[in-house]
């Protein structure tokens, strides 16, 4: 048995410019890696087999690419796999994303199937925009559905606080992209893009056109935004489709007592504290 980490991600903004005529959209986001992580095992067996708490394993994004992978390659064994979660389910942080990357990863790695990253590319976009961006080492500038990489360098900011409000909505990315009713450009990255190119030190918020139409899905969830930034007199952005807020906080000093503040809320939410990786 082996097992590799498998990273949360966050969208320093993000626009949606237009639709496409796959059903797509055309987007234009920095997307970085954080230090949240799932753990995934992987272990030979007699059959395939994927275990998550919470999900069946037939609707599990990890079990679909094991089983395209085992009969597209044929390979001479199968393989358990075990996913240990901490990245929340549904969060705008690219958690199933994410384990479907790893899963490629360490398939490709156990079964000696000697994939390039074309192909392995090429898998995970099968399955989802945002897979082929974990296959990757570094922060990007992402464009087209999601399978246009441009790697950068990561952004010059210390620490972000993720506020993750507990939601329950299946297909919230669809009914989120369903609400839009205003398209952007992408000037907004490339100008966000420029500042990263300097190395100034980042403090946001940072744009993202799915704020609006995901207040429209997430009850309440405007109303949270607004009362967090009441008691820190931070500025939140948000990650993805959402739910999941966030906002930079360079100062060491502050961060247990903004935390601290955030917490006397008594709001439905989880706290973490990360770093850009």
């Amino acid at each position: 048995m082996f097992s590799l980490q498998s990273f949360a991600k966050l969208n320093l903004g993000l626009d949606v410019i237009k639709k496409r005529n796959d059903g797509f959209h055309d987007i234009s986001s920095i997307m970085c890696k954080i230090n949240l992580c799932d753990q995934i095992y992987f272990q030979e067996s007699n059959k395939n087999e994927v275990f998550q708490e919470g999900i069946t394993m037939e609707k599990n994004i990890v079990f679909k690419v094991l089983d395209y992978m085992t009969k597209e390659y044929s390979p001479s064994k199968k393989l358990k796999i075990i996913i240990e979660k901490k990245i929340p389910y549904s969060s705008g942080m690219g958690g199933g994303s994410s384990n479907a990357a790893t899963a490629i990863q360490g398939i490709n790695k156990l079964l000696k199937l000697n994939l390039d990253s074309k192909e392995k590319f090429d898998i995970g976009l099968k399955f989802g925009s945002d897979i082929p961006f974990f296959l990757s080492n570094s922060s990007a500038l992402i464009s087209g559905r999601g399978d246009k990489i441009q790697f950068i360098k990561n952004p010059n900011i210390q620490d972000l606080i993720i506020i993750y409000p507990f939601y329950q909505i299946e297909d919230k990315t669809k009914k989120v992209f369903e609400k839009i009713n205003k398209l952007s450009s992408t000037e907004n990255q490339l100008d966000l893009l420029k500042e990263i190119n300097s190395g100034v030190q980042l403090e946001g918020p940072f744009y993202n056109s799915l704020e609006e139409p995901a207040f429209k899905v997430f009850y309440n969830l405007e109303s949270i935004k607004h009362k967090i930034e009441d008691v820190t007199s931070k500025k939140l952005s948000m990650s993805g489709a959402g739910p999941t807020l966030y906002f930079v906080e360079n100062s060491q000093n502050d961060r247990l007592e903004i935390i601290n503040e955030i917490k006397k809320l008594n709001l439905n939410i989880q706290l973490f504290n990360v770093k850009i990786i």
